[in-house]
């Protein structure tokens, strides 16, 4: 009821004054993008302050070790370098020994929340990607009903039957036959929904399954054998050094025993900090005490995972719904980058419905309904009264909305004439009058003359990485280039143009080669936008690819 009507407002203000925009809103939809947005402008807004930080160099016992002072931060300069001509040249002595057991109990199976989260921090799926591999290996039989809010497993689901299954899959056996030799009691979390328990394998093994979905599966049935594992445990160790009375500590943490750690191994966290043996009065020699400058940093931008977790807090959205809420606010060019960084036209819806519609930015909204549902089923209040209700606060909206679309649709336009300058590739080589703007569809992203539908030209584009306007042409054959960056690698300048000249192959392709790596495929020539290339062509199975070596004329 109000993201449909709220939608359409917002495009027919963008229309009013002569730009067209697909734009979106809702009572979830808003308040998903406020947030983003007020974490832009904290950050923004930060102001970094220096402090100093104190690390002590040294042996003890013949073995290296590095200690902080205890006061973790200092913002006094002056009072860091007096420790430091303190102790110059001075050896330290163990205070104190102090040595904690920590048990860690196994973890519970997901719930949708937790496995979209878990596989977004674990192996980079994003949580929109994780459910629909989810669904896909639900309707293939291989786990339960993903959409589901339980972290419990009842004992009608059969542990025993479900677990002696996965044991003839090899990449589980050794842990099935671990566990079925022990009493089957998962370790249950606090959620539960009354329709579904928590996910679990089924014990069918999947025949053929692809990338996202293989590692959704695996992650679902090593969580799943994990709730079954015993706790493992970690022993924490302080080490409290004195240098000439100024306080240092080293801490330690090492796992004594694994428990379920072996079973989610591949996807743990856990730092083993392993320190010397020591015991109280024994003397630390000091190499030297180094003096660390910092800045203190701004809150943290949402990632897709983190937003979803905030939302659930929040009680914004249903677990089916927050991973398509934010897909589509990347979509209308709201949020950008794996850290989610709010855009111009972002900031500016928020602040015009701020403005001029506050109802479908604030959170109150969305909880007075979700709360008024509750009462439905709990037969206090009719469904007719709350739809009259909403309808009423509706047309309120609206009437306001329609009473101000000129202002409204001029800083929307006024948003998108700035995006465009941003964001232009250049001229449309085709009709010579259009700019190139990188859009966002169905399915991902490419680049299209803005004069569509009078102009149809379109380039493919990376669906991942970073990607900006060099403002340059290609040499070859002038169509604009982009500069392209993914992590872990330099910046490239690309010529948009797949058919570019300097991207086509003047070598005739060779006899075909068996792939090296993998012995069952051929190398077949290929064209992407970097140019043409040889693959295998047991692709996706195997990715190999080689250059091709022009020959020399």
């Amino acid at each position: 009821m109000y993201g449909i009507n709220m939608s359409r407002a917002l495009c027919l203000a963008v229309q009013s004054n002569g730009k067209r925009r697909t734009l979106s809103t809702g009572r979830v939809q808003g308040p998903t993008l406020k947030l983003v947005v007020d974490r832009e402008r904290e950050i923004q807004s930060f102001k970094p302050k220096k402090y100093w930080q104190l690390e002590l160099k040294g042996e003890l016992n013949d073995e290296k070790l590095s200690a902080t002072h205890e006061k973790e931060r200092f913002s006094d300069e002056k009072e860091v370098d007096s420790i430091r001509d303190k102790t110059k040249g001075k050896n330290g002595l163990i205070k104190d020994v102090k040595k904690e057991e920590k048990i860690v109990i196994p973890p519970y199976a997901f719930d949708l929340t937790t496995l979209q989260i878990e596989t977004y921090k674990t192996t980079g799926i994003g949580p929109k990607q994780a459910l629909s591999a989810a669904q896909n290996l639900y309707l293939g039989g291989y786990i339960s009903y993903p959409r589901t809010s339980s972290q419990k497993l009842p004992p009608t689901i059969g542990y025993k039957k479900i677990i002696t299954a996965l044991q003839s899959n090899d990449e589980y056996s050794e842990i099935c036959i671990e566990l079925l030799v022990k009493s089957l009691r998962p370790s249950q979390g606090s959620k539960q929904d009354p329709a579904h328990p928590a996910i679990y394998p089924t014990g069918r093994t999947p025949k053929s399954l692809k990338n996202n979905e293989k590692k959704v599966y695996d992650i679902i049935v090593r969580r799943f054998l994990s709730a079954f594992g015993e706790s493992a445990k970690r022993i924490h160790t302080t080490l409290k050094i004195g240098v000439e009375k100024e306080p240092f500590k080293a801490i330690g943490k090492l796992t004594v025993e694994k428990g379920w750690y072996a079973y989610y191994k591949k996807y743990l966290r856990v730092r083993e900090t392993e320190l010397p043996k020591a015991k109280k009065g024994d003397e630390v020699k000091v190499e030297e005490i180094l003096k660390h400058e910092k800045e203190t940093e701004p809150p943290k931008r949402y990632n897709q995972a983190t937003i979803i977790k905030e939302l659930e807090k929040r009680n914004l959205g249903t677990k089916s719904t927050r991973a398509q809420i934010v897909d589509t606010l990347y979509r209308r060019g709201y949020i950008k980058g794996a850290r989610l960084e709010a855009t111009i036209m972002g900031i500016k819806v928020v602040d015009t419905l701020d403005e001029y519609s506050p109802k479908m930015v604030d959170e109150e909204l969305t909880r007075n309904i979700e709360e008024d549902m509750q009462k439905i089923r709990e037969e206090k209040k009719t469904k007719d009264l709350v739809i009259e209700e909403n309808k009423t606060l509706l047309k309120n909206v609206l009437s306001n909305f329609k009473k101000h679309e000129k202002q409204i649709g001029k800083k929307l336009a006024d948003a998108q004439a700035e995006v465009e300058k941003q964001e232009s590739i250049g001229v449309c080589p085709i009709c010579k009058e259009g700019k190139l703007l990188m859009k966002r569809g169905k399915f991902g992203r490419f680049i299209a003359c803005d004069q569509y539908p009078e102009c149809k030209q379109t380039y493919k584009i990376p669906k991942s990485g970073f990607i900006e306007p060099s403002g340059n042409k290609c040499s070859e054959c002038k169509t604009s280039s982009i500069f392209i960056k993914f992590k872990g690698r330099k910046k490239q300048e690309v010529c948009i143009n797949d058919k570019c000249p300097s991207k086509q192959n003047s070598v005739e392709q060779e006899e075909e080669k068996l792939c090296s790596k993998c012995k069952k495929g051929t190398l077949k020539l290929r064209t992407s936008m970097y140019g043409s290339f040889y693959g295998c062509s047991n692709y996706p199975k195997c990715k190999h690819t080689e250059k091709i070596v022009k020959k020399k004329v």
